[in-house]
């Protein structure tokens, strides 16, 4: 068994990889612009007071690929397969985000649509066991009153109109997701889909959605935050370690029941997150936007399915954060030895 990680030293990427180096499974790391001393950083951090286990990583990393490597160049992807023939499983996280997209949509639709299908081809053609990649909650549109309810949390099943959809992001998921699926039935290939929310953390470096980590981060630090939207602003929030342990969770269970999977995660407004960082921290300083009413992003998403299908439930929403705040902490200490 072998992965191949796309998007690997990124903020999701690299907590699969790590996750990947503690289960002693090898794996290839592949990104645009590889960050490799971070995603070095995120195991090493972690494991730091078990010396056992710190040995352990550090054998995994020194038997660690790490490649450059463009998923919207054929050529390019083509040869990572052909110098790595014993890859068996993919977890393809390589995408530019909604702000990137808007920015340059010909450079988002080559990395998120051409890159995906030259994925996809590989499947087939390397006969691989299966390839799981980040689809989005944004599929679900941008306002969660398309689903009636506000209590209602949005199922796989349910169906989101081009006319309640913002994010072009999320429409090229869309794709993404009917283009699999023509794949595994033409085809026979095994891939599955699974649709974050809001993935918080540390070590967030880029995109539109950074106050996903410096809401805790920052008064971690002593520093203040401030969240561009209303106090009252309600979205589901997941902690990128149990995202990373959802994503070869899935990937190594032999037969899967569906195709696609929300993660799940926890509905909280942000004036319930930042009260939830203060009892943590109780000396945390944070505003809030209160001229922008809500996200563009649903509310609420079951999760069932995914929990019955990998036997994993994610981490309350305190123990996250108070994760988060002490990873940061740590990072902080070590920047300062």
């Amino acid at each position: 068994m072998k992965f191949l990680v796309t998007g690997g030293t990124g903020f999701i990427g690299a907590r699969v990889v790590v996750n990947l180096w503690e289960r002693k499974i090898p794996v290839v790391v592949a990104d645009l612009s590889l960050n490799i001393e971070w995603t070095k950083q995120i195991a090493l951090l972690k494991h730091q007071k078990d010396e056992t286990k710190l040995a352990e990583i550090k054998k995994q990393i020194e038997q660690t690929s790490f490649i450059n490597l463009d998923v919207s160049n054929r050529d390019e992807v083509k040869n990572v397969f052909a110098q790595f023939a014993d890859i068996t499983h993919v977890i393809h996280l390589a995408y530019l985000m909604s702000a990137e997209v808007e920015a340059d949509h010909h450079r988002g639709a080559s990395v998120n649509m051409l890159g995906m299908i030259n994925m996809f081809d590989m499947v087939f053609d390397h006969k691989l066991a299966r390839l799981v990649f980040a689809s989005s909650e944004t599929i679900y549109g941008a306002k969660h009153s398309a689903y009636g309810d506000e209590n209602y949390a949005v199922k796989e099943e349910d169906y989101c109109s081009l006319d309640d959809h913002f994010y072009t992001y999320g429409v090229m998921k869309m794709l993404n997701e009917f283009t699999a699926q023509k794949y595994i039935k033409n085809k026979g290939v095994s891939i599955a889909a699974m649709r974050p929310p809001i993935v918080y953390g540390d070590g967030r470096m880029r995109g539109s959605v950074l106050w996903a980590c410096e809401f805790a981060t920052n008064p971690a630090l002593g520093k203040k935050v401030k969240l561009p939207f209303s106090k009252d602003s309600r979205d589901c929030w997941i902690y990128v370690d149990d995202v990373a342990e959802q994503f070869v969770r899935l990937a190594l269970k032999p037969k899967l029941n569906h195709f696609a999977y929300n993660n799940g995660g926890h509905s909280v407004t942000a004036e319930e997150l930042m009260q939830t960082v203060q009892s943590i921290v109780p000396e945390a300083e944070y505003d809030f936007e209160e001229s922008v009413p809500r996200t563009s992003l649903i509310d609420r998403c079951d999760s069932s399915r995914l929990e019955e299908e990998i036997d994993f439930i994610p981490r309350s929403l305190k123990d996250g954060i108070s994760t988060q705040i002490e990873e940061a902490r740590n990072r902080q200490l070590q920047l300062n030895y």
